[in-house]
């Protein structure tokens, strides 16, 4: 970004440059935890889309113009630092792409081969086969426990095309967890540890117990690698670890390295399991809270269906314009996350406005998504404006999976299993929701586990 103003040491800003708005407070943290969609609003609404707080200790910055948010997230090497906590630093290990800004660019590329392009279309029959497989587990008519369902369903899914462990009893046999079960919460906890502020190693912390359970997935993943390395005929195009596994062979001085492999396994899991889970069931939700769009959105499978009786296909999933654009706004109106922090290494001016050195700059969809210049009336769910003039926006205006240089790269994956989620369940089941969801808030927004739907199989013409 070439008007970004890196200042130099002892530098004087230009004569009219301006500290954003807002005093941190000692609260800050607490505020945004319990509930961050409430706390960017107000503080939007009293300050506008930038502003500072002391979340996560310091000075740090949120922003939500797209300016702003082109500036922190495309600074690496040149002014920004990553700026998560120390204890989510920690469970990512010292191989993740945070750790390495320098590699960054070289791991994501080759990492890409694997969750992007070819890789999807091969995965797709996959998603396809557990998908209507899982579905007929769910009842013909009653109540089902919303996010859990999916939850299950999406870890189905993602375990085999990424870890490239498959699901069945068998297959547990002398791994070092011992069933699909316990690897399920295992992986659980290793994930709430990566929100735990305490950076205290003890069970008593979520902290602890994330780094607990992150060395029994590792010590897990080094027992699958051993068994796959062993089978013949490793195909590249089977699953995220075939492919790192066959680039390794093909070239061992390549960014694979075991170490990596496995490490990389568990955050990719990591970075789509809750993401998709929580993305489809809150377009389930908001479908439900907006019955209006069921005929567009079925007319578009009816004519997908008449065309090919096949299981979907990726070309297929091109023409779902109307679906796409559902799960887009779902996105937008119900963002699960903030993205990555940035730690500011220099000082700069951005229109204006200076951003000290030492600072954490935060890009906030909750921020960024609700803005009117970019999204009229941007609390009404209207998918349609994803379908017109959607590639005159600019593009750091809608951030769901990041942008720029830390886009997130399982974007195109969970994107693809939402839609071929989203098309069985139109094709197969009505259904009704219950009242006002509850949310969990904080680190990901999800609805709570508690929250019931009314469900209907379709009659099969």
């Amino acid at each position: 970004m070439s008007d970004v103003l890196v200042l130099e040491t002892e530098q004087t800003p230009p004569t009219g440059t301006q500290l954003p708005p807002r005093q941190p407070k000692w609260t800050d943290t607490f505020a945004y935890i319990a509930n961050p969609d409430q706390f960017c609003r107000h503080n939007l609404k009293e300050h506008g889309p930038i502003f500072r707080t002391s979340v996560f200790g310091g000075t740090t910055i949120f922003v939500g113009s797209s300016r702003a948010v082109q500036m922190a997230l495309n600074g690496d090497l040149r002014y920004t630092e990553i700026g998560l906590p120390q204890t989510t630093m920690t469970m990512f290990g010292e191989y993740s792409l945070f750790q390495r800004p320098d590699l960054h660019r070289q791991r994501k590329s080759a990492l890409r081969a694997g969750l992007a392009g070819q890789a999807i279309q091969d995965y797709i029959p996959k998603i396809n086969d557990v998908i209507i497989q899982r579905l007929q587990t769910w009842p013909t008519q009653g109540e089902i426990a919303l996010f859990p369902a999916v939850e299950q369903i999406c870890f189905d899914v993602l375990v085999p095309l990424l870890l490239g462990v498959e699901l069945d009893d068998g297959y547990f046999q002398g791994l070092p967890i011992p069933s699909k079960a316990e690897l399920k919460q295992v992986y659980k906890t290793f994930f709430d540890g990566f929100y735990g502020l305490l950076p205290w190693r003890s069970s008593f912390t979520a902290f602890g117990r994330g780094l607990q359970a992150r060395t029994r997935l590792i010590k897990f993943m080094q027992a699958v690698i051993h068994r796959r390395q062993s089978e013949a005929n490793l195909d590249p195009t089977a699953d995220f670890l075939s492919m790192m596994l066959v680039s390794q062979q093909t070239d061992p001085e390549s960014v694979f390295s075991s170490t990596l492999i496995e490490n990389q396994c568990l955050l990719q899991l990591w970075a789509s399991h809750y993401e998709i889970s929580g993305l489809v069931s809150s377009w389930i939700y908001q479908l439900g809270r907006h019955p209006e769009h069921f005929a567009h959105l079925r007319r578009e499978q009816a004519t997908i269906q008449a065309q090919s009786a096949q299981p979907l296909t990726s070309e297929q999933l091109k023409t779902a314009s109307f679906l796409d654009a559902t799960l887009q706004e779902t996105l937008r109106t119900l963002p699960p996350s903030s993205t990555a922090n940035r730690r500011l290494t220099e000082s700069v001016v951005l229109d204006g406005v200076l951003y000290k050195k030492g600072w954490t700059l935060i890009a906030e969809p909750r921020i960024a998504h609700i803005l009117p210049e970019h999204f009229p009336q941007p609390d009404a769910f209207q998918p349609s404006r994803f379908l017109e003039n959607a590639n005159a926006r600019d593009k750091y205006a809608y951030i769901p999976f990041g942008g720029g240089v830390h886009a997130c790269l399982g974007a195109q994956l969970a994107m693809t299993i939402a839609k071929i989620f989203g098309s069985h369940l139109l094709r197969q089941f009505e259904w009704q929701v219950q009242g006002t969801a509850p949310f969990v808030q904080f680190p990901l927004k999800k609805i709570k586990d508690s929250y019931p739907m009314q469900i209907a199989r379709l009659q099969q013409p």
